[in-house]
């Protein structure tokens, strides 16, 4: 789960706490029905863009939810070609549609990368070589700086596998 919380400072970092809180306390177990629980969550806060990917490594499968102003991406690591996993417009726990939940198959080595929108969404895994051979956590951070807007906060993470 991936959450950038309606706008800036203090109230919206705790819009993403409640969002993690919530998240924990779900029993939901597919992208859809953990969004549903997280609107329900955070209807007396200021809400937020979330995005909620399960990955499933042994089916070489993703299933995606997002809402909101959260680009996610899967990333072929070999050729640097991604695709954009569309989130529908809203706000979690204030307007929001149903969601669209997106199956795609994950190919060996491939990348899974969700961020705010502190970052462009015009990076290129080609502009930046050698990304993904590193660390999960260390190709967020590579992102975060070559592609975080410095205006904004920002949020990114990625996950990559064997898969």
């Amino acid at each position: 789960m991936f959450c950038d919380g309606l706008g800036h400072g203090p109230l919206a970092a705790r819009a993403t706490s409640d969002a993690v809180a919530a998240f924990h306390r779900s029993a939901a177990h597919t992208p859809d029905q953990v969004l549903a629980d997280l609107h329900r969550a955070l209807r007396a806060g200021r809400g937020g863009a979330i995005a909620v990917a399960l990955v499933e490594p042994a089916e070489r499968r993703l299933t995606f939810c997002g809402v909101g102003n959260v680009s996610a991406f899967v990333v072929d690591t070999a050729t640097g070609a991604r695709r954009a996993l569309p989130s529908a417009p809203g706000i979690v726990g204030h307007q929001m549609t149903a969601p669209h939940t997106v199956r795609q198959e994950l190919a060996p080595g491939s990348a899974v990368v969700l961020h705010s929108d502190g970052l462009t969404g015009r990076w290129r895994a080609a502009d930046l070589p050698g990304l993904f051979s590193h660390l999960p956590v260390t190709a967020a951070a590579l992102l975060l700086r070559e592609a975080g807007v410095r205006r904004d906060d920002a949020g990114v993470a990625v996950a990559k596998g064997a898969w």
